[in-house]
């Protein structure tokens, strides 16, 4: 492997590396802000929904070198589990634990974003519950609105 494709090689690394770091740290913002909503500390929501905007933008900068890099190595198109079948043993060696902690890391931000949906919906439905019956709405036996909208809608566009 001539030095050129070397250091090519090792930024593909250090991108891959700084990416699972990346997606944990979104992880942690998301449990963090799931148990604000648990606790009824919407306040630090908004906080907690900036730091993720922030860290998307980071990600997609990763991604973008993590694609020009793929296409300078030849790797262009291929999936991770295809490059591990196209490099060296040594090669394989270095990515291989990378790819797998990475594919943990995003089944945990998978989790992390379920369970903060899920709560925030329920906030959600219960704010819709505390602003019928200051209104005068109805819900039914089931907690379900009556001809209108959720009372919070243009708030579900901000933070689910």
């Amino acid at each position: 492997m001539d030095q050129n494709t070397q250091d090519l090689f090792e930024n593909f690394i250090a991108v891959i590396d700084e990416t699972v770091q990346l997606v944990y740290d979104i992880a942690q913002v998301e449990t963090a802000k799931t148990e604000a909503a648990s606790l009824r500390q919407h306040h630090l929501i908004n906080n907690y929904v900036q730091q993720e905007q922030a860290q998307i933008l980071q990600l997609r900068g990763l991604e973008q070198r993590r694609m020009r890099l793929v296409r300078d190595l030849g790797w262009d198109g291929l999936t991770f589990r295809q490059i591990l079948d196209q490099v060296s043993l040594r090669q394989r060696n270095q990515m291989q634990p990378l790819f797998e902690e990475l594919e943990w890391q995003v089944r945990q931000l998978q989790d992390s974003m379920d369970a903060a949906g899920s709560i925030i919906r329920v906030r959600l439905h219960e704010l819709d519950v505390a602003l019928a019956q200051q209104t005068g709405s109805s819900y039914d036996s089931s907690g379900n609105a009556g001809a209108s909208a959720p009372l919070h809608s243009a708030m579900r566009d901000t933070y689910v």
